[in-house]
């Protein structure tokens, strides 16, 4: 057994993820303003030096907005921000979950045409297995998501197309929040019946049908999202 030394943590990096952390729960709200770095500097415990090296990070990553003469504002998250990786899990509102189920529409049922066309046995085998585990993870709506998007991100890597692999793997982020957002809300039989569909549909290579299933399953979600608003609405 081989013993690794111990990194030291950068002190910056503590206050960013702490500030990241405040904002990803909520702690801070798109719009809320930042207090001054002098404030953030005594409740942190540390320098300005260190608070403005924590601030130019966020500000580098699109989650604070920086107005002359008025300080920092926390960013209200679109969707595309997400692209980058480096982006913290958000919490999705109905219109940014609608965005990102018309993108997995536009992208996942044309690729899945091709993973039906060049599905082999050993790409089956992976779907099937990855189907297990989503019907053991029933009740965690974690894992079952984390699962869930494995199988989606696997239909991809089936079509041998290195544009939709890669397309996939930049938004992975985003489509593993927007998931288990959704699994929340609509439980597992579904997502279970439609990647059951799936599989059948690799096995017979039947690309037609495959993107018919992918079109109705990815339906289902979205028609989801509008009940799921639509009581929001009432309430």
């Amino acid at each position: 057994m081989s013993i690794k030394p111990i990194k030291k943590v950068n002190v910056s990096e503590q206050v960013f993820e702490q500030m990241k952390g405040m904002m990803t729960r909520g702690e801070w709200k798109p719009g809320d303003k930042l207090p001054s770095e002098n404030e953030l500097a005594e409740e942190f415990c540390v320098s300005r030096i260190t608070i403005r090296q924590a601030l130019q990070k966020l500000n580098v990553l699109g989650l604070l907005e920086t107005r002359l003469g008025e300080g920092s504002f926390v960013r209200e998250i679109e969707p595309g921000d997400s692209m980058n990786a480096l982006l913290p899990a958000v919490l999705f509102n109905r219109d940014m979950l609608m965005q990102v189920e018309e993108f997995r529409e536009i992208v996942e049922v044309e690729s899945v045409k091709l993973a039906a066309e060049r599905a082999t046995g050993e790409d089956i085998a992976a779907l099937q297995k990855i189907l297990k585990r989503m019907e053991r993870c029933q009740g965690n709506p974690k894992k079952f998501g984390a699962a869930d998007l494995e199988f989606h991100m696997k239909l991809g890597e089936m079509t041998r197309n290195d544009l939709v692999v890669k397309t996939e793997k930049i938004l992975q982020s985003t489509l593993r929040d927007a998931i288990e957002d959704i699994v929340s809300g609509i439980g597992y039989e579904l997502g279970l019946h439609y990647h059951g569909l799936l599989i059948e549909a690799m096995e017979q290579h039947d690309s037609k049908r495959a993107a018919s299933i992918m079109k109705e399953h990815l339906s289902k979600n979205k028609t989801f999202i509008l009940k799921e608003g639509e009581i929001k609405d009432e309430l």
